[in-house]
């Protein structure tokens, strides 16, 4: 959902390079890889509840400093810290779906739960 608009933000902050605008975009997906590291132990000695919603806090939180970013390292930084949360849902999910049905509905349960990620890539690449 950023990609379309990298040429005004790189108009904003007075920026032509190509490489940076790739960075700036990319740069969420590093954060989303590195999340599960902290995460999932988080998840097994905090709670899953507590880690999902500390995760939406610091999410929405790190989206409104992006919004609210005076430079592009400033707007990189967020962008990286927002990823970290941001990966919440996918490193928790199939953990959440196995501690709340019971084995013999897991498999059906975890097929609903992956047709998310699945339709959602679909969509998006088939424009």
């Amino acid at each position: 959902m950023f990609a379309p608009g990298i040429a005004q933000v790189m108009d904003e902050f007075h920026s032509t390079n190509s490489a940076l605008s790739s960075f700036v975009i990319s740069i969420f997906i590093l954060g989303y890889a590195f999340g599960p590291l902290f995460i999932a132990p988080l998840s097994e000695m905090f709670g899953r509840l507590y880690v999902y919603h500390v995760s939406n806090i610091l999410f929405t939180i790190f989206l409104i400093a992006c919004g609210k970013s005076t430079s592009l390292g400033m707007l990189i930084t967020f962008r990286f810290l927002a990823g970290i949360p941001g990966s919440t849902p996918v490193t928790l999910g199939g953990a959440t779906a196995a501690d709340i049905f019971a084995p013999q509905q897991r498999g059906k349960a975890m097929a609903v739960w992956s047709l998310g990620p699945i339709i959602g890539n679909y969509t998006s690449t088939a424009r």
